[in-house]
């Protein structure tokens, strides 16, 4: 997944404005003037131009915060912190990033009027900036790590920022850190109107599953459902979800509902043959697999199943003609015959599995147990070697 690689935010330019104390005329006065030129060139996209700028405030901001006249001037280090932040970011230099940190914290201390507040806020967001260009790099190296450090680190200086947000779940996903990518999704939850939202809402369940929290998947893909009621994703991971933990019964309704808006849907036919399989209504399972393979006749779940529910019916009857001591010879052969006729039913099933994956193991043995079954020795040991072939 390729990160794009900047963010918006509000920039505040900084603002000449007045010295307070004459002393303040010299090197403050020089850095402000240099910045504000470099910035009006980085509001218009030529920020490389505006590097020796930037410099010549460097060289003098540098002499004022350490001047005994202006070391503790709160302009003096608002200046100093978005210098040293503009560098951070131009050049991908941690040092300066460092010196911006350090002039921020400084900056704030010393303003107790708040009459730097925004330009202190402005060096943050350019430090988050940096911040999160550092995110990205890590991101495309695959040091999902340390991206993570760098986006929520960024978010330090953009609270609230969704794209920041993001994709410090994102990274958190790739650390297998679930908690943490938890925590970062569901701070976007409200924020519907973000781009990303509706694939938030959808991952979540599947990140509660990764902690095994089942209880908090279902009820966070139904949330999903209701802030998405007819996007199939979300509907579907709504009825799977159900479907794993048991609540066919329940799930049978949501699924014919789906239906009606999709009919052509072959997965919601097999997941609906799944809810009536479970919930013990063997005949509604093997309709509603036949209407996915109306749809996909290769369907190799839909064909595995609708085969199982067959031979599983004419295995339970097989078990009751067994224990009915009263039968006849005669009459009990004549039964089995009907028995393998309707049996017989899920050869073409079980064929049509193999063919749509003959390395399946588990569709083979399914297909030789039906030989064994039908007493087709010949067919069951060539059905046997393929097995073999595989193991």
């Amino acid at each position: 997944m390729n990160l794009r690689k900047s963010i918006l935010f509000a920039g505040v330019l900084f603002a000449a404005g007045t010295t307070t104390v004459m002393a303040q005329s010299g090197n403050i006065k020089k850095a402000k003037t240099n910045y504000t030129k470099f910035e009006e060139l980085k509001a218009a996209n030529t920020a490389a131009l505006g590097k020796g700028n930037l410099t010549s405030a460097q060289e003098a901001i540098d002499a004022a915060v350490v001047h005994e006249k202006t070391q503790n001037d709160p302009e003096a280090w608002t200046v100093y912190s978005l210098v040293y932040a503009n560098i951070a970011n131009l050049d991908k230099n941690a040092e300066a990033a460092t010196k911006a940190i350090e002039g921020i914290k400084k900056a704030t201390e010393l303003d107790t009027d708040k009459k730097h507040a925004e330009n202190i806020k402005a060096a943050g967001q350019t430090l988050g900036q940096f911040r999160f260009n550092e995110g990205v790099a890590a991101w495309d190296k695959q040091d999902y790590q340390t991206a993570y450090k760098e986006f929520t680190g960024a978010l330090d200086y953009l609270p609230g920022d969704t794209t920041l947000t993001y994709y410090s779940g994102l990274a958190a996903v790739q650390n297998k850190d679930y908690d943490n990518a938890i925590a970062r999704y569901k701070a976007l939850v409200p924020v519907k109107e973000y781009s990303a939202h509706k694939s938030i809402m959808i991952d979540l369940p599947k990140l509660y599953l990764s902690k095994q929290d089942t209880a908090a998947a279902l009820a966070s893909a139904a949330e999903a459902v209701a802030a998405y009621p007819n996007d199939n994703g979300a509907v579907v991971q709504n009825i799977e979800l159900n479907l794993i933990t048991g609540n066919e019964a329940k799930v049978v309704s949501d699924i014919e509902a789906q239906i009606a808006k999709d009919a052509s849907n072959k997965n919601l036919h097999y997941y609906l043959g799944l809810a009536y399989s479970t919930s013990g209504q063997p005949e509604k399972a093997l309709e509603s697999y036949k209407k996915a393979l109306e749809i996909d006749p290769n369907y190799l779940e839909a064909n595995t199943n609708a085969a199982v529910v067959i031979m599983n019916s004419g295995r339970d009857e097989l078990i009751a003609l067994n224990d009915d001591k009263s039968l006849q010879p005669k009459d009990y052969n004549a039964k089995v015959a009907a028995l393998k006729e309707k049996i017989g039913r899920a050869l073409p099933y079980l064929q049509k599995s193999v063919e749509a994956d003959p390395k399946n193991v588990d569709a083979l043995r399914n297909l030789k147990n039906f030989y064994d079954f039908m007493q087709d020795e010949a067919k069951s040991t060539e059905t046997q070697a393929k097995i073999d072939a595989l193991n």
